[in-house]
């Protein structure tokens, strides 16, 4: 007995560190669950008291709405917004300034510029959507996206500390158009020849594309039409490897569609043009062939 008292000590003095050791991880600001579409992702929205499923594509620069659900919102479309896709065609159409309030996870943001489509017209197939969601939307937040968990994070400044701590860092570039009201993240590729700049694009459902004047830097061929392998170092042992890659003339140098980004959990710091890349925690299930996600 006469050792207990001493025992009792190291029981008490061992009980902080013990809750510590269970303290509750770092609460992001909102977990969203994303809905398979086809080859890609779709979100959850509120715009003016009505619920749609929206595409998430990182790589659209805007968020846009259909003319129906601008007019709900109390936007008379004005003024004339110019984009260019990455093969370079030119799209005009009026917008909605910074009128339209979104909500998704339960969070209210309103995306800088927000313009109107026609998802129907664009392919049939997107018939069901309302719109889409682009990282304007995101403007000043980190967002993380785990395509293999079906997940889209909004961190706090806590759980973003906790959750690059397991990563890498990616270096990026943020790409504004639009006078400043688009956003979509370019990543650095490194060649024999210097530094690629390849955007991070969810709304590529299926392929890698590298433009043909620098085809060649990452092993390809710029003369094929047809599709062809992928496999090129993005950072170190991260590699873009895919069968289905393209050599298309491109405004860009290239494009790391969803037969990259669903092999990684991305964390994208939107305000200070920061990112980070890491495993999942739950492997990604195999890839469609591209043959088969054309006809979904």
């Amino acid at each position: 007995m006469k050792f207990l008292p001493g025992a009792l000590a190291l029981l008490f003095a061992a009980m902080p560190a013990a809750e510590a050791q269970t303290a509750p991880p770092a609460k992001p600001e909102a977990v969203i669950q994303l809905t398979p579409w086809r080859t890609r992702w779709a979100i959850e929205a509120e715009i003016a008291g009505k619920k749609g499923l929206y595409l998430l594509d990182t790589g659209a620069g805007i968020t846009l709405v259909s003319r129906e659900t601008a007019t709900r919102a109390g936007c008379t479309p004005w003024g004339r917004l110019t984009g260019y896709n990455m093969m370079g065609k030119r799209f005009d159409g009026p917008h909605c300034g910074e009128n339209i309030a979104i909500t998704l996870g339960g969070i209210a943001a309103r995306p800088p510029i927000t313009g109107l489509v026609n998802m129907a017209a664009d392919n049939p197939k997107n018939a069901a959507l309302d719109g889409i969601i682009g990282l304007n939307l995101f403007e000043g937040r980190t967002v993380t996206l785990d395509f293999a968990a079906g997940t889209m994070t909004l961190e706090s400044e806590a759980s973003r500390a906790a959750r690059i701590a397991g990563m890498r860092p990616l270096r990026i570039r943020l790409k504004r158009e639009i006078d400043g009201g688009a956003l979509a993240v370019m990543a650095a590729v490194p060649s024999r020849l210097g530094t690629l700049w390849f955007e991070l694009d969810s709304g590529n459902g299926g392929t890698v594309l590298v433009s043909k004047p620098i085809a060649e830097l990452v092993g390809m061929d710029p003369k094929l039409e047809d599709k062809q392998p992928a496999d090129f170092e993005v950072l170190g042992d991260i590699r873009a490897t895919t069968p289905d890659a393209f050599t298309p003339d491109m405004i860009m140098d290239g494009n790391l569609g969803m037969p990259f980004l669903r092999n990684w959990v991305v964390t994208l710091d939107l305000a200070r043009g920061l990112a980070w890349i890491g495993k999942p925690p739950v492997p990604p299930k195999p890839a469609i062939p591209l043959d088969q996600a054309v006809k979904q």
